[in-house]
């Protein structure tokens, strides 16, 4: 059994990196249950699975910018309040660290307030509602520049049958492109042995900061990397930040 500490979470919010405003992160989870108490259930109610719900509650620190746009907290959460894009969120509940638990989130903002105090800080809290659950993945690759192609080490789930079958959904946060010519490929791959890889999900090309949320059906073997296929720069500065989070649909799924 080991147990987890909370002090190095992180919150990748689209192409934001939201961990330093932020000091609470929550998700929960819940299902209805549609009962099926008939005359043979011997005096106990029955019930079938329903329709999953999920939800995901930050708090944190009011943080505003003068110039637009803005990388600050309130100025992001302001525009994807009024904006019509679902925030593709993704929390490293420890850190981000390869192989470490990540929640892959979809949803939408359902309630944004800032609190005001006269004798205190100002914070500032949301709540979005999920508009597809939420998924139980890991990191693949921890929020980090390159320069070059390159895979990162690959995740081994400790399956033994072939992986599984359901398929599996990927999120990609480029925070920062330090040049306009800069280009990279990002590619989630997939393999049995280790020797041998396979695109999984290719991400369209980045050219700037940006997400990019993009699911895959079928087979998923017992082995996935995040890798770097091709990179295009003018000069060795000229660096990418990204960070890729995949989650299994299956056995792995929240």
């Amino acid at each position: 059994m080991t147990f987890r500490h909370s002090k190095d979470a992180v919150v990748y919010w689209g192409q934001y990196n939201l961990s330093k405003f932020l000091n609470a992160a929550s998700i929960s989870a819940s299902m209805d249950a549609g009962e099926t108490t008939n005359f043979a259930s011997a005096g106990n109610r029955e019930y079938i699975k329903g329709l999953k719900d999920a939800t995901l509650a930050m708090e944190g620190f009011y943080s505003v910018a003068t110039t637009e746009p803005s990388t600050e907290i309130t100025d992001v959460l302001t525009s994807a309040f009024a904006g019509t894009t679902s925030p593709v969120v993704t929390v490293g509940l420890e850190d981000d660290t390869i192989g470490r638990r990540a929640i892959l989130f979809l949803g939408d903002i359902v309630g944004f307030d800032i609190d005001s105090p006269v004798d205190g800080v100002i914070t500032s809290s949301v709540d979005l509602q999920g508009s597809k659950g939420y998924e139980g993945g890991f990191w693949l690759r921890p929020l980090s520049a390159s320069t070059s192609t390159g895979s990162n080490t690959a995740v081994n789930s400790g399956l033994t049958n072939g992986g599984t079958t359901g398929g599996g959904v990927g999120h990609l946060h480029v925070t920062s492109v330090a040049s306009t010519f800069a280009s990279a490929t990002f590619k989630v791959q997939h393999s049995t042995s280790g020797s041998t890889w396979a695109d999984l999900i290719s991400f369209t090309a980045t050219t700037a900061a940006r997400v990019q949320r993009s699911t895959v059906s079928g087979t998923v073997k017992e082995q996935v990397r995040a890798t770097i296929s091709s990179y295009t720069a003018t000069a060795g500065a000229d660096t990418i930040t990204a960070a890729v989070a995949f989650a299994r649909y299956g056995p792995f799924k929240g």
